[in-house]
């Protein structure tokens, strides 16, 4: 993500420009954060100054969002290059290097692979926001970047299936606390007496219902909504999806229009066809994605999960040191994406809760892009000089020698990788080497942040000083 840098340039009632919002005028200003209530949305939103730009006067008022408008028509004039100034706005990302912010997504599965419950754990990582000292395993092939509301309809879970699975994702009970007001899941068959779709078909042509306007009017009033997922897709599309391409075309046009005026990542998870010979690269997996092409066409991104052969699973689970069971190991990757993605293939556990646990790196099948690499070992040298028990570079203290306090992907690195990647930490001036009390060489690794490189580390009790 950006990081904010130089004077923050704005003041209160400026117009300014967003690259995915358009227009608005600065509400209130805060360090580098700027609040915009934007021309379309009508609500205030918080955005980092350099996603910014200087923007046009305001056009004319336009109706607020109400089922009964009529559709604002469109005029091309108001879209002429010139409209574009300045430099474009960096790539943001859901998942970091995988899954760019505010598209249109599927997810497509084999049945009982476990894809909602995964979409759930992904609205849980960005309503909750990371917690604790190491980043947790990856998820879909990158870690959540993104934090604030996410919203889940769950279209065929009633309440008592839903608090089951959140009690088993969030066994801590973040969800009692202020976070829990940042995920929203309805229970749609307890919800509401009948589930009505979001589009279905009117003499012949598929039509948005009332139903799907007054859920977009909703979600556009969230201000930091970042993730809605619809699950599943057919119970909610009234229209031959598999069979029709223009029908396939119109809900995938919905979708990405809500996506584009929200800025959220709208997920639809669809179903994979049972295929005689089994999927070995990601092609064949968007190969078995179930109905016409235009469905895969018409989102930006697709991510595939599909079972692997019973042997090679069997040899997954004793390399990984897992008892095997039927439909344990899954495989993943992204398998269309219009736009930057990593398409890394991932082999995922199902864990006792059910969820899908990443164990790629343990195979030792994919190694995480450097990037990663650094942030990780960064964090890990971070948490160790402020517990009190800072690493060196090499030696008795050092990094490779006590890679067991190290997180799972770094202990698997050999020694000439590990001393690589720390040079480029120290290069880079993510880390810096620090002196103890009384001591005359540097050689403890610390942030430039940290308590050993402010002169005020403390060693832990029993801390071998020596290295």
């Amino acid at each position: 993500m950006l990081q904010a840098e130089g004077e923050n340039p704005y003041k209160v009632g400026d117009r300014v420009q967003h690259d995915r919002f358009g227009g608005g005028t600065v509400n209130s200003v805060e360090n580098h954060k700027v609040e915009v209530i934007f021309d379309f949305i009508g609500i205030p939103k918080k955005v980092l100054h350099p996603f910014l730009k200087p923007g046009q006067p305001k056009p004319p008022a336009m109706p607020a969002a109400s089922n009964d408008n009529l559709p604002v028509e469109l005029n091309i004039n108001d879209w002429r290059a010139s409209r574009f100034v300045g430099e474009p706005a960096p790539t943001e990302f859901l998942i970091d290097g995988v899954v760019e912010s505010g598209i249109p997504g599927m997810v497509a599965a084999m049945g009982e692979v476990g894809k909602s419950f995964a979409l759930l754990e992904i609205s849980r990582r960005v309503a909750f926001g990371r917690t604790g000292t190491f980043p947790p395993t990856p998820i879909f092939g990158g870690q959540v970047v993104q934090e604030g509301t996410a919203v889940f309809l769950a279209g065929e879970d009633d309440v008592r299936a839903v608090h089951r699975r959140l009690a088993a994702i969030d066994p801590k009970a973040q969800r009692l606390t202020e976070k829990g007001d940042k995920l929203i899941v309805i229970p749609m068959p307890s919800a509401v007496k009948a589930i009505k779709p979001f589009w279905k078909m009117v003499k012949g042509e598929p039509t948005e219902t009332p139903e799907w306007r007054q859920f977009c009017d909703t979600l556009i009033k969230i201000p930091d909504l970042r993730v809605v997922t619809i699950d599943p897709l057919q119970l909610f599309a009234a229209v031959p999806l598999n069979e029709d391409p223009a029908a396939g075309q119109f809900v995938c046009g919905s979708i990405a229009t809500l996506s584009a005026h929200t800025g959220a990542n709208l997920f639809v998870p669809h179903h994979m066809a049972k295929r005689a010979k089994e999927i070995v690269t990601l092609a064949d997996a968007r190969d078995a994605i179930r109905g016409t092409s235009a469905l895969v066409d018409g989102v930006r991104l697709a991510y595939g999960l599909w079972y692997g052969d019973v042997e090679k699973a069997r040899k997954i689970c004793k390399q990984i040191g897992v008892p095997y069971e039927p439909n344990r190991i899954v495989h993943g990757g992204v398998v269309k994406a219009n736009g930057a993605a990593r398409r890394v293939l991932s082999t995922y556990a199902r864990a006792d809760n059910g969820l899908l646990i990443d164990r790629t790196v343990s195979l030792g099948a994919s190694i995480p892009d450097q990037g990663d690499l650094r942030a990780t070992l960064v964090v890990a040298i971070e948490a160790a000089a402020a517990a009190g028990s800072p690493f060196t570079k090499t030696g008795q203290s050092g990094l490779f020698e006590m890679r067991e306090r190290l997180p799972e992907e770094l202990r698997l690195l050999s020694k000439a990788r590990m001393d690589a990647l720390a040079d480029e930490v120290l290069a880079r001036g993510d880390i810096v080497k620090t002196k103890g009390r009384g001591e005359k060489t540097a050689k403890w690794l610390d942030v430039p942040t940290g308590p050993f490189a402010a002169g005020l580390g403390e060693f832990r009790a029993g801390m071998a000083r020596s290295a």
